[in-house]
């Protein structure tokens, strides 16, 4: 079992999670586009961030450039974009980073074809949700796919993805999205736009806001929540899964070596919440007011080894809802917390806001 672990900038991190089964780390450099809004991520200079790479490297830790922004309205096909690209991709290869962590499936081609000796990983955000997916992007080029999370539970397209390609195949353990969230490709496309947005002074996390509200007011959206606990990376080790990615690059260093140390003992004895990112916290509104004991979902799993096909919906079926009346714990105010977003919420949607510009 490999891990996939966020970066953070600093050697002493490195010195410190050098012991764990890393397989590579990811992140990016001040600027660049990608699946966070650069406001929220550390923000390296190109000199640190070679010295970075080149001290994991001699620490056995490979680096992944992430790229991996969903949308760039275009400007990839323009002049000024190809050169960007080119410029980009060949001074990642010069500083030793080992590959690219792309959702574009054209910069998936042209990194395959300039630059063959940067291995490619797919995104998330790419939705690679079936064996014919999967396919495809070996066969431009991917040597690693990072599976969308809302196909964790589903254990037989799992094992049928593993018998059909050869890459490697990374799931995300730890986000807290909801299960087949109807609003995931707008989320994506809105953080692809994020820095322009920002420029704008009209930076909204609208999608954040709302699941977050939706979980705070119906907990058991939170255990159908598709995460992997720690102590559960071995079912899927079964089926042949390679690695288990860490999201949390904008988290500071003390979230993401928690993670990193329950994912690499496979044990975590606080609250889940702890570990799950979009569990606790939402600015300025503060961490989400429903607690969950991780060791109290032992065995929580087993379950959708047997019933795998949750995209039909709950229908009749409560486990989630019965499991999480037994084992979730609704902190005091938490009414309140549902309320205040929901005011929020309810501005945006009604337009009774105005951004930095005035417009």
């Amino acid at each position: 079992m490999k891990l996939v672990v966020p970066a953070i900038f600093n050697t002493d991190f490195l010195d410190t999670v050098a012991g764990y089964p890393i397989s590579h780390l990811y992140g990016s450099v001040a600027g660049d586009v990608g699946l966070r809004a650069n406001q929220w991520l550390p923000q390296p200079k190109a000199d640190d961030f070679a010295q970075y790479v080149d001290y994991a490297r001699r620490k056995g830790v490979a680096f992944f450039y992430c790229l991996n922004v969903a949308c760039l309205g275009n400007r990839e096909f323009t002049s000024e974009g190809q050169r960007w690209l080119v410029e980009r991709l060949g001074w990642l290869a010069d500083i030793g980073v080992e590959g690219v962590v792309l959702s574009n499936p054209y910069f998936v081609a042209f990194a395959h074809r300039r630059f063959p000796h940067l291995r490619i990983a797919v995104s998330t955000s790419a939705a690679i949700d079936s064996v014919d997916k999967a396919q495809f992007f070996e066969g431009q080029g991917a040597d690693t796919l990072y599976l969308p999370e809302y196909i964790n539970r589903d254990f037989p397209l799992l094992a049928q993805i593993r018998k059909r390609v050869r890459t490697k195949l990374v799931l995300l353990a730890n986000v807290g999205c909801l299960l087949h969230c109807p609003i995931r490709q707008y989320h994506i496309n809105l953080v692809s736009h994020s820095n322009e947005s920002l420029e704008l002074g009209t930076y909204v996390d609208y999608p954040l806001m709302w699941c977050t509200q939706e979980k705070a007011r119906e907990p058991a959206l939170m255990l159908k929540s598709p995460w992997i606990r720690p102590e559960d990376q071995a079912l899927y080790e079964e089926i042949g899964i390679d690695e288990f990615k860490l999201a949390g690059r904008e988290m500071d260093r003390a979230w993401v070596e928690r993670g990193t140390e329950a994912y690499a003992r496979r044990r975590y004895d606080g609250d889940l919440n702890d570990l799950v990112l979009g569990f606790d916290h939402l600015e300025p509104y503060g961490r989400l007011p429903v607690r969950i004991p991780n060791r109290a979902l032992d065995g929580f799993v087993e379950f959708f080894r047997k019933k795998h096909d949750c995209r039909a919906g709950c229908r009749d079926c409560r486990y989630c809802d019965d499991y999480a009346a037994e084992r979730i714990t609704a902190e005091d105010g938490r009414d309140s917390f549902v309320n205040r977003v929901g005011k929020a919420i309810a501005r945006f949607e009604s337009g009774g806001f105005r951004t930095v510009s005035g417009n």
